[in-house]
């Protein structure tokens, strides 16, 4: 990390701490994951690290590099300036429905190519679950499930936020109760509320994908052909995802990543920077989920982070 110049923290969550760094000699910002060395590194984060490696999408925050600290593994990435979505959110209040559906479209526009990528990937990461707010039935109830649809849940989990200001299935008078949030979720209890105002088009949308039978449930292909969806779209997502499947420039090789997070995996010796940072309220509890789920044995489809571009 010699050729990095920490700045300052920027998040934290069950994974550890991310910060903003300087590279020295050119001056750019990255953003630098930090996980704490030994066990933690397993073979899901091996997997998000080499499916994020894959990745090459202007909507999809590029990875760089893999560094060895004392304590941690650092996962290097593009720092996106535009800041994160819900901060953005809660700073506005909610967002007007145009600037929803821009924000949304290159949400979509960035699953379609993960789900493009899947084939690549071959099995889906396994990610430990924090707040239910965005997680679809199906999955919620360790059904069988295809990840792409329980995607399309997650995605209109976000447009209802950035219209609302809000989580749809929290209650609002209890929002912290995960038990309540849960079983509206799969009761599929949610409204708009009256001082929103939201179009036909767009109430259509959200009552397609917030459908709890996914076979039911719209698909992203589906969502890109949605009237609402195509208003006002940008040229480069009406040519497809195919051009974004070629690589650019490679970063760190194969081989190389892997014998870092080998080296990672045997612990490391010194403080550990950052861990009054780590954890937090937002963990759900193994006795939240009232239809036989294991919190443990939950899969999500992926974990990847869109850049917002303003």
């Amino acid at each position: 990390m010699d050729r990095y110049e920490i700045l300052k923290d920027i998040g934290s969550g069950n994974f550890g701490v991310a910060k903003l760094v300087r590279e020295k000699w050119s001056g750019d910002l990255y953003a630098v994951k930090y996980i704490e060395r030994g066990p933690k590194i397993d073979e899901h984060v091996q997997r998000e690290i080499m499916n994020h490696r894959s990745l090459k999408h202007p909507n999809i925050i590029k990875f760089k590099e893999v560094l060895l600290t004392p304590t941690h593994l650092a996962i290097v990435m593009e720092y996106a300036a535009g800041g994160e979505l819900f901060e953005r959110i809660c700073n506005a209040g909610r967002f007007s429905e145009d600037e929803a559906r821009f924000f949304f479209q290159q949400l979509i526009s960035g699953v379609c190519y993960c789900h493009a990528m899947s084939s690549v990937f071959h099995s889906q990461p396994k990610s430990t679950v924090g707040t239910p707010a965005y997680i679809a039935p199906e999955v919620l109830c360790r059904k069988q499930y295809d990840g792409k649809i329980a995607d399309v849940w997650s995605c209109g989990v976000t447009l209802y936020v950035m219209l609302v200001g809000a989580y749809p299935f929290e209650d609002p008078e209890d929002p912290k109760n995960f038990r309540k949030t849960i079983q509206r979720i799969l009761s599929v209890h949610y409204s708009i509320p009256d001082y929103v105002r939201v179009s036909k088009e767009c109430k259509h949308l959200l009552s397609r994908i917030f459908v709890a039978d996914p076979e039911k449930r719209i698909s992203i292909p589906e969502i890109k052909q949605h009237p609402w969806f195509l208003k006002n779209l940008p040229i480069e997502f009406m040519e497809g995802e195919d051009g974004y499947m070629e690589n650019e420039e490679e970063s760190q090789s194969i081989e190389e990543i892997l014998c870092i997070i080998d080296e990672a995996r045997k612990g490391g010796d010194g403080p550990k920077v950052g861990s009054q940072l780590l954890g937090g309220s937002m963990d759900l509890d193994d006795d939240d989920i009232d239809c036989d789920a294991d919190i443990d044995d939950l899969e999500t489809s992926g974990d990847f982070v869109c850049a917002l571009r303003v």
